[in-house]
C-alpha cells in the first residue's frame, strides 16, 4: 500500500480536526526523517496512521489488547484511551501489508514513549507532541525542540516538558515514560 491510499483510509476513520493533526504529524515526521536519514515514506505512513484507533472506546481497547496478548502498562490500564497506539500498531501491518517492526514500535509507543521505540518512534513521538496544530506550544517552543542536535535530545526536551506538566496537574510520569527519560539521561540511544 502507498501513502496516498493509507491517507484516504485514515481520513475516513478520523474526525476532520484529528485528521488535520495527523497531517501535521506527517509533515514533521517527513522533515525529521530526512534530517536523520530515516525511511521518509515509512515515517509518513506511521505519522498518518498513529491515531487510527483514537475513536475506539477505551474499555474496548483494553479488551482488544488483552485478547491479542498486547502488553499493557499500568497507566494504560487505568486510562485505556492511551492504548490507541497499541491498537493502531496491531492494525498497521494488517491494513497496509507493511510488516515492519520499526513502524509498529513507533505507533505503539507514540503516547508514553519507550526506550525501545527506536529512531522512527522518536520521530513520531516528537512530531505528535510538536506539530504546528498543537496549541500548548508556540513557534519558539518548537524551535527549541526541533533545534536539538539529535533525536535523543529532542525526546528528552519533550519528556522534560511532559514532566513539568505532570507536576502541575499532580500526576506522576508513567513508569515507561520515566524509564525512557532515565535511559536517555544515562546515554542510551534509539535503535535505527
Amino acid at each position: 500500500m502507498d501513502y496516498t491510499t493509507l491517507e484516504k483510509i485514515v481520513r475516513e476513520s478520523e474526525k476532520p480536526s484529528r485528521f488535520e493533526h495527523s497531517l501535521g504529524v506527517v509533515e514533521v515526521c517527513q522533515v525529521l526523517a530526512k534530517r536523520f536519514r530515516l525511511d521518509v515514506e515509512l515515517s509518513r505512513m506511521t505519522g498518518i496512521f498513529h491515531d487510527y484507533a483514537r475513536y475506539m472506546d477505551g474499555s474496548d481497547m483494553l479488551a482488544f489488547c488483552l485478547k491479542h496478548g498486547i502488553p499493557v502498562e499500568e497507566e494504560e490500564r487505568k486510562s485505556p484511551m492511551l492504548l490507541h497506539g497499541a491498537v493502531a500498531a496491531w492494525y498497521f501491518p494488517r491494513i497496509t501489508n507493511i510488516w515492519d517492526e520499526r513502524a509498529e514500535l513507533a505507533i505503539r509507543h507514540h503516547t508514553l514513549a519507550s526506550p525501545g521505540m527506536g529512531a522512527l518512534g522518536a520521530v513520531l513521538y516528537v512530531a505528535d507532541y510538536s506539530e504546528k496544530g498543537r496549541r500548548h506550544l508556540d513557534d519558539n517552543d518548537r524551535l527549541v525542540i526541533w533545534g536539538k542536535a539529535n533525536l535523543e535530545e529532542m525526546v528528552l526536551e519533550v519528556l522534560h516538558r511532559e514532566e513539568e506538566y505532570s507536576f502541575t496537574v499532580n500526576r506522576p510520569l508513567a513508569r515507561i515514560t520515566a524509564q525512557t527519560r532515565d535511559y536517555l539521561l544515562s546515554g542510551g540511544r534509539f535503535a535505527l
